[in-house]
C-alpha cells in the first residue's frame, strides 16, 4: 500500500490515543498478561529476550516488566509524549532505547537485529493495512529464528465504519487474515489462539510468528 494511504490509516487509528485515560486505567489489568499460567505469559516465555522490541509501548506498563528480563530493549511508539513518560518510568534501566516511529513500520531499527518483538493491547485497534505493514517489517528486523508475539483483533467488522464503533474498539481483523499476512511476509505461524475479551467471546487472538532460520 502507498505510504500516503498508510499515513492516513495511522492518523485515523492513532487520533483517539494521543491523550487518553486508557494508559492509567490499563495499569489495573496488567496481570492478565503477566500472571503465571496465562496464555500471554506462556507464549511470551517462548521468546528469546536477548534483544527485544516492544511495539506501541504506551506508558510502559509492559516495558517495565520486560526491562527486568533483558539487557537490550527498544520501545517504539508514534507519540513522543508516551516515550517521554517511559523515559522517566524506566530511568533506572540505561540500556533501553526509545524510537518514535511512523505508525506502520519499525524504521529505523536495523535489519536482523531483534530476537523478539511483542505488542499487547495496541494491535487490536490497527487497520488491516497497518497490521500487514508491520508484519512485513517484522520479518525484516527479526534475526533468523527470532519470534514475534502479537495480540490482535479477531473481529470481522464492517470496513465502512470507524473502529471505535466496534466492541472494545476492535478494528477489522481475523485470525485467518492475520496468518495470511504473516505467511506472505515470510513468517511461519508457531501458535495462534483465539480468545475472548471484556465479555465478548472470540473477539481477540494471540499469534506467535517466527522468522525461519
Amino acid at each position: 500500500m502507498p505510504e500516503t494511504e498508510l499515513e492516513a490509516a495511522v492518523a485515523v487509528v492513532g487520533a483517539p490515543w494521543a491523550e487518553s485515560s486508557f494508559y492509567d486505567d490499563a495499569e489495573g489489568f496488567t496481570h492478565i498478561f503477566w500472571d503465571e499460567n496465562t496464555l500471554f505469559r506462556r507464549l511470551f516465555d517462548l521468546l528469546d529476550l536477548s534483544s527485544v522490541v516492544e511495539l506501541s509501548c504506551g506508558h510502559g506498563r509492559h516495558s517495565e516488566r520486560v526491562a527486568q528480563m533483558t539487557k537490550r530493549l527498544t520501545l517504539v511508539d508514534i507519540f513522543d509524549a508516551n516515550l517521554e513518560f517511559c523515559r522517566r518510568r524506566l530511568a533506572r534501566f540505561p540500556f533501553v532505547n526509545y524510537i518514535q516511529n511512523n505508525g506502520y513500520s519499525f524504521q529505523p531499527i536495523a535489519s536482523d537485529s531483534a530476537t523478539a518483538i511483542f505488542c499487547y493491547d495496541s494491535m487490536v485497534h490497527f487497520s488491516p493495512s497497518i497490521v500487514e505493514s508491520y508484519l512485513n517489517d517484522a520479518a525484516r528486523i527479526l534475526k533468523p529464528g527470532g519470534m514475534a508475539l502479537f495480540h490482535h483483533s479477531n473481529y470481522a467488522s464492517p470496513l465502512d465504519r470507524h473502529y471505535g464503533q466496534n466492541p472494545h474498539a476492535r478494528n477489522h481483523m481475523t485470525q485467518l487474515l492475520f496468518q495470511k499476512y504473516a505467511v506472505a511476509a515470510g513468517l511461519s505461524i508457531r501458535e495462534s489462539v483465539v480468545m475472548g475479551w471484556g465479555g465478548v467471546e472470540s473477539i481477540d487472538c494471540v499469534t506467535l510468528v517466527r522468522r525461519p532460520d
